[in-house]
């Protein structure tokens, strides 16, 4: 399976571009070879679609080449063979008669397709949410690893530059070359005070590549070296819950298989907090749910973090001086993704969640910095 998870700064270009022939096309794919042929069917009917409709959009004018260079550039990537055989969960491309871009997502998302002035960027937004990425740093007294799981692969274990191999390592003991005492340390002061020298030296190797990565990290060992680690570590997105039992004895596919149930319930636990502030700054009148007060506070850049149903696609225009919203359909218009645009445009967070997961229950909600 292959993915390309976009960056914030990426996501803020796409959703600051304009252009009247802008499409952008969200395929429902499989990271299996097999369904390559199928995939590129489908994805050559969506876009069918969609040229169709941005030529009827703009019928009469004087920009038919426009709509001819979005076709071939479409059509380059539908007879591209290579690229359809390393897919993952969707696809999302966005075109216009200048540029393409595509990024193969782990989210399975609708497929969908928009033709207009402006991309649709929420299924990105959806990806960057939750992105089931996390490190997990194996230990025990005969060993270190630490291991990145992704939202596509199985857990790889990673160099880490001066990473001790075990206890001994950390201080450049000789093994004692007995069988039943090999690789431990006695005395109990004594080896207190080697475990938190060990979990130290194992801190200051490991924090700047996790760090550098902004993922979890998810700890895999037994006491007392876990207690030691959690009391030396410095590194702010260690997860209070770790994986049970000795890592010595497990591959890192076993380690990233019980990691992930860690990280679901890490991401529960996310939810309702977000939930919970949400409440608490709705009852102080720092949070909106209506759509038109989410769209005013959108435009004066009040908005410091925007909930959304991923299924929301409410019909109308955003006015972009005074943050109004005229109900009115309007086809080449994407209401929520216009009222993203200005969140992002003014430094807010955006967060794309399930049916039924949005703080306030609707379908949007907004934690506003200030009353507008």
């Amino acid at each position: 399976m292959y993915t390309d998870i976009p960056q914030r700064e990426e996501i803020e270009r796409l959703a600051a571009a304009e252009n009247e022939h802008s499409v952008t096309l969200v395929l429902r794919s499989s990271p299996v070879t097999s369904e390559a042929e199928r995939l590129r069917i489908e994805f050559n009917n969506l876009a069918s679609e969609a040229v169709s409709a941005l030529r009827a959009r703009t019928e009469g004018k004087a920009n038919g080449e426009a709509a001819d260079a979005v076709e071939a550039l479409l059509r380059e990537l539908h007879e591209d063979q290579e690229f359809w055989r390393f897919q993952s969960h969707s696809l999302v491309v966005f075109v216009t008669p200048e540029q393409i871009v595509s990024y193969r997502l782990p989210n399975a998302l609708d497929s969908e397709w928009f033709a207009g002035k402006h991309f649709r960027i929420v299924p990105l937004l959806r990806t960057i949410t939750f992105p089931h990425e996390a490190s997990v740093l194996a230990l025990s007294q005969k060993a270190t690893r630490l291991i990145a799981i992704g939202p596509d692969h199985p857990g790889t274990e990673i160099p880490v530059p001066d990473l001790p191999t075990d206890i001994l390592d950390t201080f450049n003991v000789s093994d004692p070359g007995t069988q039943s005492h090999q690789r431990r340390l006695h005395g109990p002061e004594g080896q207190s005070e080697r475990l938190r020298a060990y979990a130290r030296s194992i801190d200051r190797a490991v924090a700047p590549v996790v760090r550098a990565t902004r993922r979890p990290l998810i700890i895999a060992a037994t006491q007392p070296l876990l207690g030691e680690f959690r009391a030396q570590s410095t590194m702010p997105k260690l997860l209070s819950e770790a994986i049970e039992g000795n890592p010595d004895e497990r591959s890192a596919a076993e380690l990233d298989a019980a990691a992930r149930d860690i990280l679901d319930r890490h991401y529960e636990e996310t939810l309702a907090e977000w939930t919970e502030q949400f409440q608490n700054r709705q009852a102080s009148g720092r949070a909106v749910t209506d759509l038109s007060d989410v769209a005013r506070a959108a435009v004066a850049g009040a908005i410091q973090t925007l909930y959304l149903d991923l299924a929301a696609h409410p019909e109308g225009t955003l006015d972009r001086e005074f943050g109004t919203i005229n109900t009115e359909p309007e086809p080449c218009e994407s209401l929520i993704d216009r009222i993203v645009a200005q969140v992002l445009a003014h430094g807010g967070r955006v967060r794309v969640l399930r049916a039924g997961q949005v703080p306030g229950g609707g379908l949007q909600g907004a934690e506003v910095r200030f009353s507008v």
